[in-house]
């Protein structure tokens, strides 16, 4: 019975957070009417990034429901709000900086919003998935919100990094390619975006030994994985697709090939996590 009552509070709270989530994407995006996007307009180019941000809030509450007990369910219950309501700040101004650096040039809401443009729609997404990842890994740090809040924005700035970097290595103008309604890159992206920040997160979360040691094995762990993230990408094209090369499929013929772009963004995904259980 105890149990039982637990996992109903924790849903009921993860639920209630989800729509507190929603006001806070209001707030943050101010361009954007919720309910006439999903309703009245039909519009799956914004559907796709906003049900990546609730699963992006599902995805942080996982850290305080899955760790150890105080053995009180209503200090366990608030513990779950605070940290919700921290995991929702985050999210939003992850969510508007990474519109100011990443996606710079691009402006995300005009095609989402106006041009309902489903690629715009997978970039973003994965950046909700990447930045819900990061936070988790920030405040599952063991040494307080302080360090916590200081990984976080190193690791925001190291997925913003490694993200350009990736683009400068395939050589993708982003922006151009988006505003195009290229989904077959737009899908790589994102996936590309959810992988690093899942080698982000590792990188950053366990227990706080210190300064110099967190930086250290944190720089240490992204750069490795990062590394053998981007070594990935060439095992895609020499082993999955023979004969052709991923560049050619998603952008130097007429009609990008979405399934490719797909295929690519799973594989990022199950890199990432190979590369989590091997580091």
């Amino acid at each position: 019975m105890t149990h039982g009552l637990a996992a109903l509070t924790y849903l009921a709270l993860c639920f209630g957070l989800c729509w507190v989530g929603k006001l806070a994407y209001g707030w943050f995006h101010p361009r954007a009417r919720v309910d006439r996007e999903l309703t009245a307009r039909d519009n799956l180019a914004f559907a796709v990034p906003l049900g990546a941000y609730y699963l992006g809030i599902l995805l942080v509450m996982g850290g305080p429901l899955s760790g150890p007990s105080t053995g009180r369910l209503d200090r366990d219950a608030l513990a779950v709000v605070g940290w919700g309501l921290l995991a929702v700040l985050l999210l939003n101004v992850a969510s508007v900086a990474s519109r100011h650096l990443l996606f710079r040039g691009l402006d995300l809401d005009r095609e989402i919003l106006e041009r309902e443009n489903l690629a715009a729609g997978f970039v973003a997404a994965g950046s909700h998935v990447a930045n819900a990842l990061l936070v988790l890994g920030a405040l599952t740090d063991e040494g307080g919100l302080v360090p916590a809040t200081v990984f976080w924005l190193y690791a925001q700035m190291l997925l913003t990094a490694a993200a350009m970097t990736f683009l400068g290595l395939v050589r993708y103008d982003l922006a151009a390619e988006i505003r195009r309604g290229n989904q077959a890159i737009a899908l790589s992206v994102a996936g590309v975006l959810v992988a690093i920040g899942n080698v982000l997160r590792l990188a950053i979360s366990g227990p706080f030994e210190g300064w110099s040691p967190a930086f250290a094995t944190a720089t240490g762990y992204a750069f490795a994985g990062l590394v053998l993230l981007f070594v990935a990408r060439r095992l895609t094209d020499w082993l999955l697709l023979p004969g052709v090369t991923i560049r050619a499929e998603v952008l130097e013929q007429p009609i990008p090939n979405v399934g490719v772009g797909y295929l690519e963004a799973l594989f990022y995904l199950g890199a990432s996590v190979l590369i989590g259980w091997s580091l």
